[in-house]
């Protein structure tokens, strides 16, 4: 292309000093050429911008079909963490109501009190969404529903989920901290039953049974993402 215009550069040079035309005929040749040129880098830069969104396309296409997978991944960490969370909130809601005699009955039988000490720590796979948002290319998601779609799950939703895990680690590590202050010789049974320990574990109940939510938000959210990356797929 390059060497398109340079030859018809030189032929609005040499038709400029042509000393066999008129000027109305050295014009018309002038514009001619001029024409032609405008038409040449029209089409290169339109050929241009077409490669390049055919290839930002391509590049959406495969970070899309990536994040599916990412999005799986996350789905069943979700999941598993919400499943502790509710198995956490019933040994803690457990614990919260033992009385001396029903220690004494699980004592008497041999079994022992599970004190519901159980930490999280959900691993979301976000790494494909950094490099491609980094790299400034989220917005060649041509589809708008996606992309706001994906945009609110990485930055609104997952970020909750970690306020609710750091608070979750605060109050489990309080709860522990707790158990393993009382007297050397105090059994971890009597430790449960002090006004303290309740105190914490009511807060404990209440938030293990609330923060259940955003991680079943979360699961949602995911869904639809792969649905609407699965419909795109299938266009």
């Amino acid at each position: 292309m390059q060497d398109e215009i340079i030859k018809h550069t030189k032929k609005i040079y040499s038709e400029m000093n042509n000393k066999k035309h008129s000027f109305k005929e050295k014009v018309k040749e002038i514009l001619t050429e001029i024409l032609i040129i405008v038409f040449a880098v029209s089409l290169s830069i339109w050929l241009h911008s077409w490669s390049e969104e055919k290839h930002q396309q391509k590049d959406a296409q495969k970070f899309l079909m990536g994040l599916k997978g990412d999005l799986q991944n996350d789905i069943s960490n979700l999941e598993n963490t919400k499943k502790l969370l509710s198995k956490t909130q019933k040994q803690i809601d457990f614990v919260l109501y033992l009385t001396p005699k029903k220690i004494d009955s699980i004592e008497a039988n041999h079994k022992e009190i599970n004190s519901g000490t159980n930490f999280i720590n959900t691993l979301i796979n976000n790494g494909s969404y950094e490099g491609f948002k980094s790299s400034g290319k989220i917005n060649t998601i041509e589809n708008q529903k996606v992309r706001n779609k994906i945009l609110s799950y990485y930055q609104q939703t997952i970020p909750q989920i970690a306020i609710v895990e750091v608070s979750y680690e605060r109050l489990i590590s309080r709860y522990v901290d707790l158990l393993i202050s009382g007297k050397e010789d105090e059994d971890i049974n009597t430790t449960v039953l002090k006004k303290k320990t309740k105190i914490v574990l009511s807060g404990l109940s209440k938030f293990t049974q609330y923060s259940q939510e955003p991680y079943q938000n979360a699961i949602k959210e995911a869904r639809e993402i792969i649905k609407e990356i699965e419909a795109e797929e299938a266009k």
